[in-house]
This record gives structure tokens, sequence and C-alpha cells, in this order.
């Protein structure tokens, strides 16, 4: 059984970006695990509750298959965050699928893995990921050829669940 990691803001991911790629990988038979900045309840901007199985400081990246970050306000506490940057560093460099949608791919760009790679985002964090190097797509969801999907808002979230899943080789 494939494994997913799905990374969260500890307040205000956005719920759908969450919930429907969360429940398109178990209904494709993968196991999702919830990371955020500290173990325990989580919380969606709409009032979603998740419970965070892991602290990001706890996660081992060649456990999963796939590192996927939620976007949303929350997001903002991990786009500085060290840590998440080293998971999008590791995850890349093990060949491992990394994906971010809606304001989430800032903290990919932050962590370096962007520059000279397309990208989408929510259009207000295109100036950002330009500036990190990345060759923003006016695309819904966008992957690049070294297995880094983006996705350009929570209407993509199926998308972006379906387009992670076919880079996995899992249906």
């Amino acid at each position: 059984m494939p494994r997913i990691l799905l990374v969260v803001a500890s307040r205000g991911f956005r719920d759908e970006e969450a919930l429907v790629p969360k429940a398109r990988f178990e209904e494709a038979g993968c196991e999702v695990t919830i990371a955020s900045t500290r173990s325990g309840p989580v919380r969606g901007s709409f009032g979603a509750w998740l419970t965070a199985d892991l602290a990001l400081t706890e996660v081992v990246v060649s456990d999963y298959a796939a590192v996927v970050f939620a976007g949303g306000e929350g997001a903002e506490e991990l786009f500085d965050n060290k840590v998440a940057h080293r998971l999008c560093r590791d995850a890349l460099a093990a060949g491992k699928v990394l994906g971010a949608l809606c304001a989430a791919p800032s903290v990919l760009a932050e962590a370096g893995v962007l520059v000279e790679r397309r990208a989408t985002c929510w259009p207000d964090r295109r100036t950002h990921l330009e500036s990190k190097g990345a060759i923003h797509c006016a695309e819904g969801v966008v992957t690049d050829p070294n297995r880094i999907v983006t996705a350009d808002g929570p209407h993509q979230a199926a998308a972006f669940a379906k387009t992670v899943l076919g880079l996995m080789k899992v249906s």
C-alpha cells in the first residue's frame, strides 16, 4: 500500500485542499499520514478538523511515495519553516512525488526546489514563485518533469490528487 504524507498548517489550511486529496488517495488504496508543525488536532479555515499524526520534525521522507502540502491562508506558517523546506528537498532528491496546492507552492519555492521548474499557484502568490526562480504556468494543475505537481486553488483539489496518483502509478 503506497504511503502519502499530507502536510497541513496547524490552523487555517484550506479544508477541501486537504480533505479532497486525502479522500481520493484513500479511495485509491493509499495510506495517508497527516503532518503539521505539531501533532494533534489541526483546524481548517472553514472548520474541518484533522489529526496530525506527526510533527514535521518526526517525518522520515523515505517512508512515503509522495509528500503533498495543502494550501490556504494557514500555509503561511510553513513558508519559512526550515523543516518543511528540508522535507521538500529530501523528497525531490529521493525521486518522490512532491506536490502543493494554492498558496503552498510558496513553501516549495522557499525550499529552493522550484528554480527553473514549471509550477502554478494561487494568483496572489505568482510574483513570489517567480521571484524564487519558478516558471509560472497559468494552468489549473501543472506537472514538472521532476515529479513536482502544483495546483492553483481549491477548485483543482480532485484533479491535483488524480495527477499525484498518476505519477505514483496508482489509479
